[in-house]
């Protein structure tokens, strides 16, 4: 039988439900929090494109998944492994710290370590993402709507 947090992240995982589940035991990263960011990110669209240029599931400019992951970004498996695997080094670089790695997914990592003032867009990104990894642990039935900065 499939435990309710298993349903809750195989929802958000939606088609990529599989490759979620082998990036998360290549990087160790729970497979709820890199479902969480490929519904984010992608919504389930395997062709999704940011208006950045960011491609796939996991979003990823396609020069720094060549270049820096080593990965192909067009290909969904080698896409959401990359992303995986930069989250999983932004987990390290900020000290475990899920909020400043998701906020340096977003808006880059060098922005986040050098203090820089953060676009609005990233600090909702990251309280979003959170929102769903606390929904897939919860086991609550309906996604959560959008998280909205305060002021």
């Amino acid at each position: 039988m499939i435990r309710a947090q298993d349903r809750d992240w195989h929802r958000l995982a939606g088609p990529f439900s599989r490759s979620v589940e082998i990036a998360s035991q290549k990087t160790g990263l729970s497979p709820m929090l890199l479902a969480a960011v490929v519904y984010v990110e992608s919504r389930g669209q395997a062709k999704a494109v940011s208006s950045a240029g960011a491609i796939g599931p996991m979003q990823l400019m396609p020069a720094t998944a060549l270049r820096v992951l080593h990965v192909n970004p067009w290909q969904i498996q080698q896409n959401i492994l990359g992303g995986a695997e930069f989250l999983q080094h932004l987990l390290r670089q900020f000290h475990g710290n899920l909020t400043l790695a998701l906020e340096a997914y977003n808006a880059g990592p060098t922005r986040v370590s050098m203090g820089e003032p953060l676009p609005p867009s990233a600090m909702i990104y990251a309280e979003t993402v959170e929102a769903r990894l606390r929904w897939a642990k919860a086991g609550i039935k309906a996604l959560p709507i959008q998280v909205r900065a305060t002021s």
